[in-house]
């Protein structure tokens, strides 16, 4: 009997999940829809045909929907096709983090897989966000990233640094030339300030609810660092874009976001042989509030 033949059908569907599609249709069509709605912003608020500020919103919405192409591309569960996963998120990542090449946001998010809650978790800038800071954390906290990718990227920046360089001598005359052009009024309405919406929305959906309280690290506890959001599925799948799952993405990185509900349903029972935290639709603490404190209880003699 060949091996393909002695794993079990949920097993080699599951490990068809791990692996990147062809092109991720889903994720594909987001970026496409996103790209096409951001264009035309920009084309009707030139012309005034709608208000600066109303471009402003549309493209900060549009731009928290075109961070899922993003992260499934640094997660490279775009497509097996590196030309595409690269080509696709490389053009999606000029809409909300021009200044930020795949490489370095790629580094700092495996950081945060690696040490999610920890100390040295890039997103714990947002969770110890003292409650005054959090409009500014939570809308600047790409700033923070580029902060700790220069601090402790170094074998990366060595690595690319030819790349990096190259990048950023690009981007600084470009985005100089613009703005002596006469374009900055244009850029911060159209640009900068989406990005800062959709970078709060960003950091509601994919850092902080999921990760709340954020006092159980990855590696204490991989099922008690990251929640599963349960009830609501027709409402909270599409406005959190599938994030109400996320301990499947920190247990199964490669998993394109579409695909996590799949997964949780059938590891269901395996996973639940865990103490994994579970989050009702609107709650902020999980269920199992007692299993994060006890990680952090005083020791007793």
């Amino acid at each position: 009997m060949s091996t393909q033949q002695t794993i079990a059908p949920s097993e080699q569907l599951f490990q068809s999940y791990l692996r990147a599609p062809k092109l991720a249709i889903p994720t594909t069509l987001i970026f496409i829809v996103a790209l096409t709605g951001i264009i035309a912003t920009w084309r009707y608020a030139l012309a005034g045909d709608i208000e600066m500020w109303v471009g402003s919103i549309i493209n900060g919405f549009l731009s928290y929907w075109m961070f899922s192409v993003i992260h499934d591309s640094a997660h490279r569960s775009l497509s097996k096709s590196a030309f595409l996963n690269e080509g696709i998120g490389g053009i999606a990542l000029v809409f909300l983090f021009p200044y930020a090449p795949m490489t370095l946001l790629r580094w700092v998010h495996n950081q945060h897989h690696i040490h999610a809650n920890g100390q040295d978790d890039p997103d714990i800038f947002e969770h110890e966000s003292p409650w005054w800071q959090v409009p500014i954390r939570w809308t600047f906290f790409d700033a923070y990233y580029i902060h700790y990718f220069f601090k402790n990227g170094h074998r990366v920046m060595k690595k690319h640094a030819k790349s990096l360089i190259i990048f950023y001598g690009l981007l600084i005359p470009i985005a100089t030339t613009l703005i002596v052009m006469g374009y900055g009024y244009e850029i911060l309405m159209l640009w900068f300030i989406p990005t800062r919406i959709a970078l709060f929305l960003i950091a509601v959906v994919f850092v902080i609810l999921p990760h709340h309280p954020a006092i159980v690290s990855q590696e204490e506890d991989a099922y008690l660092a990251t929640t599963m959001r349960m009830g609501w599925e027709w409402l909270l799948t599409p406005l959190m874009v599938y994030q109400n799952y996320h301990l499947i993405h920190h247990l199964y990185p490669t998993v394109p976001f579409y695909k996590m509900h799949k997964v949780w349903y059938l590891k269901y029972d395996e996973l639940n042989g865990h103490d994994v935290s579970i989050q009702k639709p609107f709650a902020l603490e999980p269920a199992n509030m007692e299993s994060h404190r006890s990680f952090h209880k005083p020791q007793t003699t």
